[in-house]
């Protein structure tokens, strides 16, 4: 899956647990409460994962050095 797609899921599950959370305290419920816990577990799985593919994406991106730039076209002065 694609940094971004993790990152929109990362921020789904938090706003998610938030929502679960707040409804535990207003229920007093201890199992809605750990329902909200387990889904912040989640979103650290997710966040785990976001973190290693925006890694791998961003090595993934190898810089070319016999690419034609604007000053390989012309002659430098100390050549």
């Amino acid at each position: 899956m694609k940094a971004n797609a993790l990152r929109a899921w990362l921020i789904l599950a938090l706003v998610v647990a938030a929502v679960i959370s707040v409804v535990g305290k207003k229920a007093d419920s201890p199992i809605v409460g750990w329902l909200s816990f387990a889904t912040f577990l989640c979103a650290l799985v997710l966040y785990v994962s976001w973190r290693r593919a925006a890694l791998r994406e961003r090595r993934g991106r190898v810089f070319d050095p016999e690419a034609q730039t604007t000053d390989e076209t012309r002659a430098r002065p100390d050549q």
